[in-house]
């Protein structure tokens, strides 16, 4: 198991959603972390964890993440919207990683939270994913 494949991976799903046109128009950035002073709607980067997907003769890894989608509109709506945008940019999108194999990418659950702020009502999205990744 490698830590640099969870490096790889970001990278990879960095660029297959910031290569999404739809993702492009809808959302205002797309950040690993988001400046204070980011403006809705954008999508950033959450937790990630990785734990051993070894074979007998394959180093692999598990890694999970998570997308965060940030909407200040008065509805829910928006972000659900920004949800199925962004799963279909990864889900429709050959994703490679150098030094790895892709085996599978698959959604393992979303949901949308209210939050409130000084500024008035949030949306945020949450897509959790799964990755199986091998050395190659």
């Amino acid at each position: 198991m490698s830590i640099s494949a969870t490096v790889k991976l970001q990278e990879a799903i960095f660029a297959a959603l910031q290569g999404d046109a739809a993702l492009g128009y809808d959302l205002t950035g797309i950040y690993d972390e988001a400046p204070a002073d980011a403006r809705y709607p954008y999508l950033a980067m959450g937790e990630t964890s990785i734990r051993s997907g070894d074979l007998k003769d394959t180093s692999g890894a598990v890694i999970n993440f998570d997308l965060m989608l940030w909407s200040d509109e008065a509805s829910q709506m928006q972000v659900k919207e920004l949800m199925a945008t962004t799963d279909s940019a990864l889900q429709n999108t050959d994703i490679s990683l150098p030094g790895y194999d892709l085996v599978t990418l698959r959604l393992q659950s979303a949901g949308t939270v209210r939050q409130w702020s000084e500024a008035g009502s949030l949306y945020r999205g949450r897509l959790s994913y799964s990755a199986l990744v091998y050395s190659n």
